[in-house]
């Protein structure tokens, strides 16, 4: 952990890896902030980079939700008196519930009280439980508690909102749900560069992204919202392998903004961060038997995007 003036002062703690924030973290986080205003102390999160099953399970192929910036970012909108960002490893999932505690916890934070999710759990194989956390309160004087799971209504269904089950949504193209799950748009951003021109050589220019993360979310043509230059305008994205014209092996993220100014994207943009925010998805990717059966099929997606994208 890096060092700080805050370290050593008494704390409300909370702990977990947070990917995406959502209501479920907000409210973990708000609980924490609480207390601690409560209590005349100072709140502090702690969580890890990178994510903990990318180091322990990488045959897993985890997507993480969002980038570490926008981990960050959501903290300093809560209000986070202290954000501790612990560097993970094979060696550090190794420690034993008890020097965790010690370790990680009791000696730099000196915790008044420690907030947790309902199904948290940490240490050398997982094994630092609830009852552990529970038992160490009581002997050693700290308070403890258990926030409760957050549920949101999905359809028919009431849904306990998990980074697992915004995951599930996202894998399914469902970006509707996922938005819902996760109290705000899933968003994608990245670093705009050069592409092929194909898109401009067919009269639909795109932003080509180099993305801060792998999409987590499918494959497809998807109605979005583009952030760039303090602005939000409409955008049609392709994440896909492009199959019409090469198979890509490889994933490209691509926005044609039918707003920005003269229609154009790509050239005016090279170098500059765009964010998406997805909001519905339209169609699968797929190999068109022509170039112009492609244009035509754009055209119809920007025309349908825009609908979509009417009132969201």
């Amino acid at each position: 952990m890096e060092s700080s003036p805050l370290y050593g002062a008494r704390s409300v703690v909370t702990i977990g890896n947070f990917d995406g924030v959502h209501p479920g973290h907000q409210q973990l986080i708000r609980r924490t902030q609480e207390r601690a205003r409560e209590l005349g102390v100072r709140s502090v999160v702690l969580t890890f980079e990178p994510h903990p099953l990318f180091v322990l399970r990488p045959d897993l192929k985890l997507r993480r939700l969002f980038d570490p910036a926008d981990r960050q970012e959501q903290m300093e909108k809560l209000g986070v008196d202290l954000l501790v960002i612990e560097p993970f490893s094979r060696n550090f999932s190794q420690l034993s519930p008890e020097q965790f505690l010690g370790d990680m916890i009791l000696r730099p934070f000196q915790p008044v009280a420690l907030v947790v999710g309902y199904d948290f759990s940490f240490g050398a194989n997982r094994t630092g439980s609830i009852e552990f956390l529970k038992a160490q309160s009581e002997l050693l004087g700290f308070e403890f508690e258990v926030v409760r799971p957050v549920s949101v209504q999905l359809g028919n269904e009431t849904t306990v909102i998990s980074s697992t089950r915004i995951r599930q949504a996202l894998e399914l193209g469902d970006a509707a749900s996922a938005a819902v799950l996760l109290g705000r748009p899933y968003e994608l951003r990245g670093i705009v560069k050069k592409g092929a021109g194909r898109g401009r050589s067919i009269g639909i220019p795109t932003a080509n992204l180099d993305t801060t993360i792998e999409p987590a979310i499918r494959p497809g043509v998807y109605a979005a919202w583009a952030r760039v230059r303090n602005r939000r305008y409409q955008a049609m994205v392709n994440i896909g392998r492009n199959p019409t014209f090469v198979d890509s092996e490889v994933l490209h993220v691509e926005a044609h903004l039918p707003e920005f100014t003269g229609g154009a994207a790509e050239g005016d943009l090279y170098g500059e961060m765009v964010a998406l925010e997805f909001v519905d998805r339209l169609r699968d990717e797929r190999k068109f038997a022509s170039v112009a059966e492609l244009v035509a099929q754009i055209r119809k997606d920007i025309l349908n995007g825009q609908q979509r994208l009417k009132g969201s």
